[in-house]
């Protein structure tokens, strides 16, 4: 099976510049390096010699600025990376300069409703271009493959393949997703002291789900995914697009997503990588609110589907328990309520009046976000819709094509 592995890179500005963190695009991007720092993709890159079997796979690198005046700067630090490895297999970058180029040329062809696919604002639009460069190198299997992450087991890439578009029981495996091993060797999450988290439970519904890993057979039905050690088979990812309204965690709802359409993702307990959690750029109150978003408009559309939306597979929060389906229910602005107030609390304590007020506003995002019912899962099937076409007409045009010619 032909793979491509798929490696987004996210780069913020110089951190002896003092602007490292200061601005909202910064803190979507968790895992973003400071531009005069190493970063993380070389180490990535350096990784994929442990691999075994790479006769068939192929590498594309998505260069993602944090900011639009970074885009020519990170640009060329992908490339400049990406030179040291180009000798050992074919990569393909991806990012602002190729991005607008092809843009150009949609618009040349009239394909101007396609556009919004070619974008590097936000992770699912990112996703997207990850899932497109599969679709460019003509991969049965997309591998994400998060650049803070470390090839250790040289069977990985057979590990990856071995199932999907496959059959188990009885189900076709449109999806695999693997975990991360911490530097002690569990994929458990470290525990927080902060009072907010323990009215939140993030941590601890996650690691409730990280303990199925270890339980029962290699293979099982996932209720979550990691996108940095995920595989998608082609005929999921020509069909089924990331979500762009989800801020965060665009990885699981891409699972929820794929399930509406009837396809499943498994959890395989013998597929890792090496990786330790990116220090946060974010405050907790921003954080806080981009769950509240994510999760409302997911809510949303198990509420509408549950209203009996026509032609999709049914599902339900208690499919994707215990996370996220802790967060899918009912009580979401009650959880919301009382974390937003614990964490308000602490900064009021702290001095940081200006921080408690935001989280006294994620009050306010949370009850006019809850109060949406249909609009997200009708939004998102129409955006399916014209992914599919994209998928299915744009690729004809050539617009990536070095020959290309404009009508």
């Amino acid at each position: 099976m032909k793979a491509t592995i798929v490696i987004p890179s996210y780069w913020r500005g110089p951190a002896a510049a003092g602007s490292a963190c200061g601005f909202e695009s910064d803190f979507i991007y968790e895992s973003a390096s400071p531009l005069d720092s190493e970063g993380t993709l070389g180490q990535a890159l350096e990784s994929l010699d442990v691999l075994r079997d790479k006769e068939d796979v192929s590498v594309a690198v998505v260069a993602v600025p944090t900011r639009d005046e970074l885009k020519q700067a990170v640009e060329l630090r992908v490339q400049t990376i990406v030179a040291q490895f180009e000798h050992k297999y074919p990569i393909m970058v991806i990012g602002p300069e190729e991005i607008m180029l092809w843009r150009r040329r949609l618009a040349s062809k009239g394909l101007y409703q396609y556009d919004h696919f070619l974008s590097l604002d936000g992770c699912a639009n990112v996703r997207n271009v990850c899932l497109l460069a599969s679709v460019l190198s003509s991969a049965e299997a997309a591998v994400i493959f998060d650049e803070g992450a470390a090839l250790e087991d040289p069977e990985y890439i057979f590990k990856a393949l071995e199932f999907v578009g496959g059959q188990h029981d009885g189900g076709f495996v449109g999806g695999v997703t693997g975990h991360f091993r911490h530097t002690d060797g569990s994929p458990l999450l470290p525990l927080s002291m902060d009072g907010w988290q323990g009215k939140w439970g993030g941590i601890d519904s996650m690691n409730r789900a990280l303990s199925l890993i270890s339980e029962g057979p290699r293979l099982k039905k996932a209720p979550f995914t990691f996108g940095g050690n995920m595989v998608i088979h082609q005929q999921v990812f020509e069909n089924v697009p990331y979500d762009p309204s989800i801020p965060r965690g665009e990885d699981m709802d891409y699972l929820m997503n794929a399930r509406l359409f009837g396809y499943d993702f498994y959890m395989d307990s013998d597929l890792w990588t090496r990786r330790d959690e990116p220090e946060r750029c974010a405050p907790p109150w921003f954080d806080l609110r981009q769950d509240i978003i994510r999760f409302a408009r997911e809510r949303a559309k198990l509420n509408a589907l549950a209203d009996g939306d026509a032609g999709l597979s049914a599902a339900s929060a208690g499919d994707f328990d215990p996370f996220p389906g802790r967060f899918l229910r009912d009580d979401l602005h009650d959880i919301v309520f009382e974390t937003s107030m614990e964490m308000a609390g602490g900064y009021y304590s702290a001095g940081r009046e200006a921080d408690a007020g935001e989280c006294i506003m994620n009050i306010a995002i949370s009850r006019a976000e809850t109060g949406i019912r249909q609009d997200a899962l009708a939004e998102y099937v129409a955006y399916q819709r014209q992914w599919q076409e994209f998928i299915g007409i744009v690729p004809a045009t050539g617009i990536w094509d070095p020959e290309f010619i404009s009508d």
